[in-house]
């Protein structure tokens, strides 16, 4: 790996714990102390604040909004297309986790909805970047209507080509960034794509790891006022989402190395993503991450 490109993200690391970017959640039940745990661990700001009457106003002071539809309920719903429509408008990135989309037709119908949303408004903050953040099966579902996962979970045992041309099927049919986790972890804007190798099995025995993903991209996104008043660091969005990823699924691999199970293994991994930025010991191994050019042209 490049020594310039890895400087960069470690100052890129260590501004995100200066800055302590403010992630507003809407997201579910199951996972949410978990969530605002890891957020306030990796550096950040966590807010959950869920209620129609006040989603409106938590977007305008946030720098960055997950919108993730594990428990989803009509009110949260409603929450969701106010909050979406905001940040468009306020220009707050947006993380969307679908999770399960594929398991009822009104996960889908409101994922049609937030889309059709992203899509009208982009026209007006042509800037604004939605990613969408998920497991393969989620992915197949949004690029071709077809879904194999099992509850509200699901990974498809697969080719990394195959994965690639998912994640770049999905980008192309949703027009969002993709963020893809898995046992590899694919990202694309359906133009180019980075290919990830990092994590370990024990993410899959705690639940809210997949959560979380979605909730360090959408810190690794925030709008940080340092980039613009201090030294600017030229990261595209795409190598954003991957750093995120990186630094989750190496943090995992540093955490199982004294985990005795799950349990520990969560507790460890709060803690490496509270160490590793002080140490950067996850620049110190090799790094798995692949760059791939998908559409001529592309720029690097």
């Amino acid at each position: 790996m490049n020594n310039t490109r890895i400087q960069e993200w470690k100052m890129f690391v260590s501004q995100i714990r200066e800055e302590k970017p403010l992630v507003h959640h809407i997201t579910n039940n199951v996972t949410m102390n978990f969530l605002a745990n890891g957020v306030l661990s990796a550096g950040g700001s966590p807010m959950m604040v869920h209620d129609a009457c006040e989603v409106e106003e938590a977007v305008g002071v946030a720098d960055a909004l997950v919108l993730n539809i594990g428990t989803i309920d009509e009110a949260s719903a409603k929450s969701m297309i106010l909050a979406l429509r905001k940040a468009i408008l306020a220009e707050v990135p947006v993380v969307l986790d679908p999770v399960g989309v594929g398991l009822s037709s009104f996960r889908q119908q409101l994922v049609k909805k937030l889309l059709l949303e992203y899509s009208e408004l982009k026209g007006v903050r042509p800037r604004t970047i939605l990613t969408i953040c998920g497991n393969a099966a989620e992915m197949q579902f949004l690029a071709e209507g077809a879904w194999e996962g099992k509850g509200v979970d699901g990974d498809l045992t697969t080719s990394e080509d195959d994965l690639i041309k998912l994640a770049e099927a999905a980008a192309k049919q949703t027009g969002c960034l993709i963020a893809m986790t898995g046992s590899k972890d694919i990202i694309s804007d359906g133009e180019k794509a980075i290919v990830l190798s990092h994590g370990d099995p024990m993410l899959s025995y705690v639940t809210g790891t997949g959560c979380f993903a979605t909730s360090m991209v959408a810190l690794y996104q925030a709008n940080m006022k340092q980039e613009v008043t201090r030294e600017r660091i030229d990261l595209t969005v795409l190598e954003r989402t991957a750093l995120a990823l990186l630094m989750l699924t190496k943090a995992a691999e540093e955490a199982v190395k004294t985990a005795k199970g799950p349990g520990s293994f969560q507790q460890n991994l709060l803690d490496q993503l509270y160490c590793l930025e002080s140490t950067h010991e996850i620049f110190h191994g090799s790094i798995h991450w692949q760059d791939y050019v998908l559409k001529e042209g592309a720029n690097q």
